[in-house]
């Protein structure tokens, strides 16, 4: 079928069609990661997709890789543009930058659209939105906040952790990544404002009933990741993770944290950066101009959807659950992984896009078809997570489970 980039999109009416195309699915924005979900969904024979983005070249390559899908421009900061681009939608992905949370949210739950996005912006941000969750409730609807790679699955192998103990008390997540470019000096995996912003701000643990403070990049450990990972450096962070997995896992543990991995090339760099001023968002004065240099740093890295194919490691998500099983201290490391270069030569992709585009695909299919009980607004780990890990085998995700007695 031809593909247009416009502003607005009319469903056919038929009885054959709307009975072939049972679910109706939205996605806002076509990066990296939102090009994942759209092929995932675009393949799904009963849907019908759209995806909506600001930047027509990203459209472009949505049209060419998902024949199924109908794409379209849209600005994700203009609330009637969003709210006539779901409506009638049975779920809607929110693709794009943390920053339209609010916004997109906001006009699924006017237009009774189910709601789904990838990561948030802050933690207040996050509570705003966990705060939310009668009215959404009352309405019938659910809106499930932070599914992506982590966190997302990772939430969702912290609860297949946890069930499968009778007592919790640590929840370790590790972010691994081990990936060189001879093309570029500095890579970004996913949104680099995001990433950067994370890598300087204090890093946030769960220890002793409350959420704790430390330096940024804090906390260096080696970690051992099955191979291909191998012993890689990870780095304290704060992330969703820690403001969640403590007060939604029906078994509460005393500890909680996320360490992210970086190359020794790759914290220098950030250092430097941030040591320069080169991640300040107030404007400098430079000759005539005014100019950010966040913004000037932002413009020079590559985005993610362009660096597939021009990198070359694995990634791969682990997290270590501990606690008690019949009294004995156990041990259950879940873990999932992909190679850069399988990435791309299966879907076009980097490891890290796939990885966290998947499990966001996976819980769309699994809302719009009725599999998710739940209402309201959740993170992932209230949900099913035996049956989530079970389903993302089908899209190529697989959840490695290693138990030991301690």
């Amino acid at each position: 079928m031809p593909h247009r980039i416009d502003v607005l999109v009319i469903y056919p009416h038929s009885s054959t069609e709307s009975a072939v195309l049972a679910l109706k699915l939205s996605v806002i924005g076509a990066g990296g990661v939102g090009q994942v979900i759209a092929g995932h969904l675009a393949r799904t024979k009963e849907a019908a997709v759209k995806v909506g983005d600001i930047d027509r070249s990203r459209l472009r390559e949505v049209a060419k890789s998902c024949s199924g899908a109908t794409v379209l421009r849209l600005d994700a900061g203009e609330p009637s543009q969003v709210g006539r681009f779901i409506s009638g939608s049975d779920v809607v992905v929110n693709a794009s930058h943390p920053q339209f949370n609010k916004l997109i949210m906001q006009q699924a739950f006017k237009k009774k659209v189910n709601y789904l996005d990838l990561a948030s912006l802050t933690p207040a941000a996050l509570t705003e939105q966990l705060g939310q969750d009668s009215k959404w409730s009352r309405r019938g609807l659910v809106a499930v906040v932070t599914m992506g790679e982590d966190p997302g699955l990772s939430n969702i192998m912290a609860r297949r952790g946890v069930d499968m103990l009778d007592r919790v008390s640590d929840v370790r997540v590790r972010d691994g990544e081990t990936s060189t470019s001879d093309t570029y000096p500095f890579v970004c995996l996913f949104a680099p404002d995001v990433f950067l912003e994370e890598a300087v701000s204090p890093a946030q643990y769960f220890e002793g009933g409350e959420i704790k403070t430390a330096p940024p990049m804090s906390a260096k450990e080696i970690y051992p990741f099955p191979q291909p990972l191998g012993n890689t450096p990870v780095y304290g962070m704060d992330h969703e993770e820690v403001h969640t997995l403590p007060f939604y896992l029906p078994k509460k543990p005393s500890y909680v944290d996320f360490k992210l991995a970086l190359t020794d090339d790759g914290a220098a760099a950030i250092k430097l950066f941030h040591g320069i001023g080169l991640l300040e968002q107030k404007p400098l004065q430079v000759g005539k101009a005014k100019v950010k240099p966040m913004s000037l740093l932002l413009h020079l890295l590559p985005p993610p959807a362009l660096i597939a194919g021009k990198i070359r490691g694995n990634a791969g998500i682990l997290v270590e659950v501990r606690g008690e099983v019949a009294g004995a201290p156990h041990m259950h490391k879940l873990y999932a992984s992909m190679s850069h270069d399988e990435a791309f030569t299966k879907y076009h992709t980097n490891a890290t896009s796939y990885l966290t585009g998947t499990p966001a695909a996976v819980c769309a299919l699994m809302v719009a078809e009725g599999r998710i009980e739940n209402r309201g607004v959740i993170v992932p780990e209230c949900l099913n997570a035996e049956s989530f890990i079970e389903k993302a085998k089908d899209f190529d995700v697989h959840v490695q489970i290693e138990t030991s007695r301690l």
